[in-house]
């Protein structure tokens, strides 16, 4: 399985850039742990951070754990300062792999389609630079400076939760093609009506959910070494769906139970007339 290290830029006793209140190491954090969180749910990656909290970690640790891990990509994240504006990124302006320009030119261009019509964000280019992390690291790695603090225009945005969603969403995404990475089979939320030791029950309980408009199907499983009957009345790949069917199902078995209810209380009558005559 593909590994990769993601690398919040600064931390603890390093802030990086500052304007302000704000601090680098603030958002770095906050988008280094959005990107994972795109890549955990939608690839299957094993994913590593340099730090998941406000930790001082040295460049040497940084590139020591991606290399001690024998990580496959490295990605560092960081935000500008000096005045300007726009999205750049960097890879090593030494001998680099074919695959490492590559990557960059995915990423790169990934990011700015999600970033750049939406939010006005400029692209400022592919660049190449002797940064550490980019030289120390045995795999192929890139930098990514995600916007200048020191100026409001990007600062508003940096500020901006539904912002910072889409650029973490669009850097998972390219690293997500540069990578190839396998997508996570998609998750199916399964609303059961049921489970019976008698199949002949599982059946009435099926043609009762059809008869009342809700597709239903009888699946087998072995619960403590016993076989059980289950009535699936759905699988959805979103949960909304899925807890509406579930209400459509728990309305049915309302109405079970008050003709069942009904029905007692009507043989209940017959048979105490009878009894009387």
């Amino acid at each position: 399985m593909t590994k990769i290290v993601i690398d919040p830029g600064h931390g603890g006793i390093d802030p990086g850039a500052v304007s302000g209140n704000h601090q680098e190491k603030d958002f770095t954090l906050e988008i280094a742990l959005g990107v994972r969180d795109y890549l955990t749910a939608n690839y299957q990656a094993t994913l590593l951070m340099t730090r998941t909290t406000d930790a001082t970690v040295s460049l040497t640790q940084r590139t020591d754990y991606a290399n001690a891990n024998k990580a496959d990509y490295f990605v560092s994240i960081h935000i500008n300062a000096g005045g300007g504006t726009g999205w750049e990124s960097y890879i090593y302006n030494g001998g680099v792999s074919p695959f490492t320009v590559d990557a960059q030119i995915i990423i790169h261009s990934t990011v700015m389609d999600v970033i750049g019509p939406k939010y006005g964000v400029r692209d400022r280019g592919k660049k190449r630079a002797n940064f550490h992390v980019l030289r120390e690291t045995h795999m192929p790695a890139i930098l990514m400076e995600n916007l200048f603090i020191d100026t409001d225009g990007d600062l508003n945005l940096l500020r901006n939760a539904s912002f910072i969603h889409d650029l973490s969403h669009g850097i998972g995404l390219g690293i997500g093609k540069a990578l190839s990475l396998p997508a996570k089979p998609a998750k199916l939320y399964k609303v059961m009506a049921g489970s019976f030791e008698s199949q002949e029950n599982a059946r009435d309980r099926e043609r009762y959910l059809e008869q009342n408009g809700i597709e239903a199907v009888v699946v087998t499983a072995t619960v403590n070494g016993q076989l059980r009957y289950r009535v699936q009345a759905g699988a959805f790949s979103e949960r909304s769906n899925a807890e509406a069917r579930l209400a459509e199902v728990k309305k049915g078995e309302s109405r079970m139970l008050l003709l069942s209810k009904s029905s007692q209380t009507t043989a209940q009558r017959k048979g105490g007339s009878l009894g009387g005559k």
